[in-house]
């Protein structure tokens, strides 16, 4: 009888604690998704805030319909969510060029507002207007258009341009505003903002409100938030361009952006994620609009943040509570995630609730479309050609993902972007590229000879309104190694982390071999894909946790592990089962940091075991020495749900390491190992993240010291 001491220690059971930077497992839900318009007309939702304020309804542009780009979208059009009934809510009753490039007036961007039954988009000239003055549609020649959603055509607009004043006049602006973006109460509208006196200043963002002062003939008075800094004059710490901006905040608290930041050298500029802190108080007329000379200057009492040093990408994201900022990023992985910071956190902060946090675990990049709902519970992103939520509520939750559409490779054609929830956070709508025919059946296409965008819907199942995927009220399922695999494999370990603390009476563990099918009264069955139930071993029980092995003849697919609980109650979770997905264990129990692994220097015909980390209130690295060139340090490393690939493959420090073998630990329920040789090249390196590759799925990143 072998005793399961080394399995106890090396899944930390004892001490193991529900910890928000756990995350993730992919929650398996039928996800259902349905093609909502049909007609040879694009439907551009172009990642903006479409749904009315009664979620009824979708806007769009029609751009490249008739030709290429905003500037030769003819409309801007309502789609009703329940009958796909498409209705022009405005067309301009001249049309200027649309093949050209004197295009007059363009038209895109378009949003409902959540106060009103109507819409801001943007707006180039006239084609009076651009006749007149021979200046056409462009980036810098555009304001917000709003237009009542009854189809009266009715237009009025949101800001003043004036680009003839010698002194501009105050309130307006000099050039073009685009992506105008409602707060969440309507308040305030944020853009983007091409400048058209001094166009040596890079893009930036600024914001309108309906102040009493504000130019006659539009509603609001305009200010900006970021003043660049020309490129000539720059400096470290300067912002020479910012874009990619999002209200965060039901007033409009903060506006985050991505910003161009000089760096400490001068001369390199990284794309850094900002916000910018506009308290309600804030006098926007205090703002100065600038002249031909001069470049406009934002208000009095705004507060500008860097929240990462490193760079950062995508258009910004925020909750409605303010309590996020959320962004994309390289994960230690290699792979662009979603990340998650407070408004006014930093990377830099000594505070660990003001770091940023790793948000989204995905197998595939996070491609875009990054969305909250509304309760801030969970974000959506676009993700292997569909669409995928997270839960980020602190918890045992957080991290998990749940597909809410078709995605794989069978749909990359289909080319899926422009992500946006409805506001009661029921449905999401999104863009795909499918084929599409007319009256009389033929395949027609835009007028770049692409497939026309069309508009696809899909739901979020949460019957109980708390902003979390119903399927994942039972607990979920995760590798108990990684932590993030998204899978667990057959003869694997996996945990159930439930969310009632009710799984068992106490901590008990498991005290003999074979591990019992039965602990502390409490029991798991596995149902896998082919209708198979199969009792699971189990090693460990607590009232949040259970450590199990996923029985070894459960078939590929969407399994249920039903879990008994210690009172008789049941808990049915669904759980993605692949032959491979690869988890390591970390010596802290996190999926973090130093592997729970040891060296082995290999000296001639000796071999010598060498620890590679210590434990005190946490586990820290112990710095390796790699010897003199005679020398090889192996490593090996201890991970569950590999045994079975065809391949694996490491890299330490983002340098290939040979991997000299891999198999399942014979001693050991569910154990495998991996023999990994630093590469002498790491020599001096420091930190290095570990990243094993198994039949092309990534393991959890953990991290060594190399001397």
């Amino acid at each position: 009888m072998r005793s399961v001491s080394v399995l106890v220690a090396l899944l930390a059971l004892a001490t193991v604690m529900v910890a928000a930077d756990r995350a993730p497992a992919a929650a398996a839900y039928a996800p259902l998704e349905w093609q909502l318009t049909f007609s040879t007309i694009n439907k551009l939702l172009d990642n903006n805030d479409n749904w009315s304020r009664d979620d009824r309804y979708l806007v769009a542009d029609t751009r490249e319909t008739y030709g290429g780009g905003i500037g030769n979208s003819t409309s801007v059009m309502k789609v009703s969510i329940t009958s796909g009934v498409e209705t022009i809510i405005y067309a301009p009753k001249y049309v200027l060029d649309t093949v050209g490039s004197k295009q007059a007036p363009g038209l895109g961007a378009a949003s409902f507002s959540p106060i009103a039954d109507e819409a801001i988009f943007i707006h180039g000239p006239f084609v009076e207007e651009a006749q007149a003055t021979g200046v056409y549609y462009g980036t810098r020649n555009r304001r917000g258009g709003v237009v009542k959603a009854d189809g009266s055509g009715e237009i009025r607009f949101a800001d003043m341009r004036d680009i003839t004043s010698d002194v501009t006049t105050p309130g307006a602006h000099r050039g073009g505003s685009h992506r105008h973006e409602y707060t969440f109460q309507g308040n305030r509208i944020g853009f983007t903002y091409d400048d058209q006196l001094l166009q040596s200043y890079q893009r930036t963002i600024g914001y309108m409100e309906p102040v009493s002062k504000h130019p006659q003939g539009v509603d609001m008075w305009t200010a900006l938030l970021i003043k660049p800094v020309l490129d000539a004059e720059k400096k470290p710490g300067d912002i020479v361009r910012a874009a990619d901006d999002r209200w965060v905040g039901t007033l409009g608290q903060f506006r985050s952006f991505i910003g161009n930041v000089v760096e400490a050298d001068g001369k390199t500029v990284t794309s850094s994620l900002f916000t910018v802190e506009v308290p309600t108080s804030v006098d926007i007329t205090s703002s100065n609009s600038g002249t031909k000379t001069t470049f406009m200057t934002p208000p009095e009492g705004i507060t500008v943040r860097r929240i990462t040093s490193t760079p950062a990408s995508g258009i910004t994201a925020g909750s409605i509570d303010a309590r996020w900022v959320g962004y994309r990023a390289t994960a230690p992985d290699g792979s662009a995630q979603v990340f998650i910071a407070n408004p006014r956190g930093s990377d830099k902060s000594a505070d660990p609730a003001m770091l940023p946090i790793q948000a989204s675990f995905l197998p595939k990049n996070a491609d875009g479309g990054l969305r909250f709902h509304p309760t801030g519970n969970s974000v959506a992103v676009l993700s292997d050609s569909g669409v995928a939520a997270i839960c980020i509520k602190p918890g045992p939750l957080f991290g998990t993902t749940t597909w809410l559409s078709k995605h794989g490779s069978d749909y990359a054609s289909m080319t899926s972007d422009a992500l946006v929830w409805s506001r009661g956070g029921k449905m999401l709508a999104f863009n795909r590229r499918v084929p599409t025919y007319d009256s009389t059946g033929k395949l027609v296409k835009d007028f770049n000879g692409n497939n026309f965008r069309q508009i696809f819907l899909t739901n979020f199942p949460d019957n109980n309104n708390n902003g979390i995927v119903d399927a994942l009220e039972d607990g979920v399922i995760k590798n108990s190694a990684g932590y993030l695999a998204g899978t667990v494999a057959p003869d694997s370990w996996a945990s159930v982390f439930g969310l009632n603390s009710d799984l068992a009476e106490k901590l008990v563990t498991a005290t003999v071999v074979p591990l019992p099918l039965t602990l502390g009264n409490v029991k798991v069955d596995v149902t896998d894909s082919a209708g198979m139930t199969r009792a699971a071993q189990i090693l460990f029980v607590s009232p949040d946790q259970i450590n199990f092995v996923v029985p070894a003849a459960t078939a590929a697919g969407t399994a249920i592990a039903k879990v008994t609980t210690y009172q008789g109650k049941t808990y049915s979770i669904p759980v993605d089962i692949q032959a491979s997905a690869p988890g390591v264990f970390t010596a802290n129990a996190t999926g973090k940091g130093v592997p729970a692994a040891i060296a082995v220097r290999v000296s001639g015909s000796n071999q010598t075991p060498e620890n590679i980390f210590t434990c005190a209130t946490t586990c820290t690295a112990t710095p390796i020495d790699l010897g003199p060139a005679t020398d090889d340090v192996i490593l090996l490393l201890y991970g569950t749900g590999i045994r079975s690939a065809k391949a694996v493959t490491a890299t330490i420090g983002g340098t290939k390491a040979d991997v000299l073998g891999f198999a399942a630990q014979s001693q050991y329920a569910a154990l495998d190992q991996v023999n990994v040789r630093i590469p002498r090249s790491l020599a001096g390196k420091g930190d290095a993240n570990i990243i094993l590759t198994v039949d092309g799925v990534k393991a959890n990143v953990a991290t060594i010291n190399v001397k």
